[in-house]
C-alpha cells in the first residue's frame, strides 16, 4: 500500500489543543494522521477520554474537506459516537472522513479512525462554514 505525505492545510489549532498532524493518500484515499500525544496533557497509560477521540476526528474534517472560510468553522452536532476501543499516548491513528451532506451551511460527515487496520471509533459529525 502505497503512502504519501501531502501538504496539508492547517487547522485554527496551536499547541496544546491540535490533535491531527497531517493528511497522507493511503492507497486511493486521503486520510489525516492523529499521533496520540495529548500534548502531554496525559500520562502514557491513561486512556484518551472520548472527548478527545472526537475532537481528533472534527479536525480531521478540517484537513481533508477544509471549508473557504476557516474562521465560521464550529462544531455543530455529534450523532452516532462510538469508541470501540481504548486510544492512549503513543498510538498512530489513521482518520477517513466521507461526506454525508450538507444543508445551507452545515456540513456533515461520517468520520471513522483506525489503529492498524482496526477500527478506534467512529462518529458522524456536523460543523457549520
Amino acid at each position: 500500500m502505497a503512502r504519501e505525505s501531502q501538504s496539508s492545510p492547517s487547522t485554527p489549532h496551536a499547541f496544546p489543543f491540535r490533535l491531527v498532524e497531517r493528511s497522507e493518500t493511503v492507497g486511493e484515499r486521503q486520510v489525516a494522521i492523529v499521533l496520540s500525544t495529548a500534548a502531554g496533557f496525559l500520562r502514557r497509560n491513561e486512556p484518551w477520554p472520548v472527548s478527545l477521540v472526537v475532537e481528533a476526528l472534527a479536525q480531521a474534517i478540517l484537513l481533508l474537506d477544509p471549508p473557504e472560510r476557516l474562521e465560521r468553522v464550529r462544531l455543530a452536532a455529534l450523532q452516532n459516537v462510538s469508541l470501540l476501543q481504548e486510544v492512549v499516548a503513543g498510538d498512530r491513528l489513521l482518520v477517513d472522513v466521507e461526506p454525508l451532506g450538507s444543508l445551507g451551511e452545515l456540513r456533515r460527515y461520517r468520520c471513522r479512525a483506525t489503529r492498524g487496520g482496526a477500527s478506534v471509533a467512529l462518529a458522524d459529525v456536523t460543523v457549520t462554514s
